[in-house]
């Protein structure tokens, strides 16, 4: 099968994207988000994604993946940090099997004899 992944929406500061998901709080999977921005920063987002849905992933890039980042990013939601300059086939790879899981039909659940 494909994967069904579409694009949404962009957004280049933390006022845009903060109203882009205010307007739009299903409207989406997976959030990728960079922690730095052209006004605001990227935590900030992130902050504001902590009341998503469980089946909602955000994922965070960094040029710069030392780990008090990459444990701050985890500490304010983030479902996964890949370093932009070494993980971005890791980082499609995750969307790609996301979005296969997503279409996927849901395990029948056994009943308790």
């Amino acid at each position: 099968g494909e994967a069904n992944i579409e694009w949404v929406g962009s957004a280049e500061t933390e006022a845009e994207a903060k109203d882009w998901l205010e307007r739009n709080p299903q409207g989406w999977d997976v959030a990728i988000l960079d922690l730095f921005l052209r006004e605001g920063t990227g935590a900030g987002v992130l902050r504001h994604c902590r009341s998503r849905s469980d089946s909602q992933d955000v994922l965070v890039m960094t040029n710069y993946p030392i780990s008090s980042l990459l444990t701050h990013c985890r500490l304010l939601g983030a479902n996964a940090v890949f370093d932009k300059s070494t993980e971005l086939d890791e980082l499609v790879a995750y969307c790609i099997g996301r979005a296969f899981r997503s279409t996927l039909p849901a395990p029948l659940q056994r009943s308790q004899a």
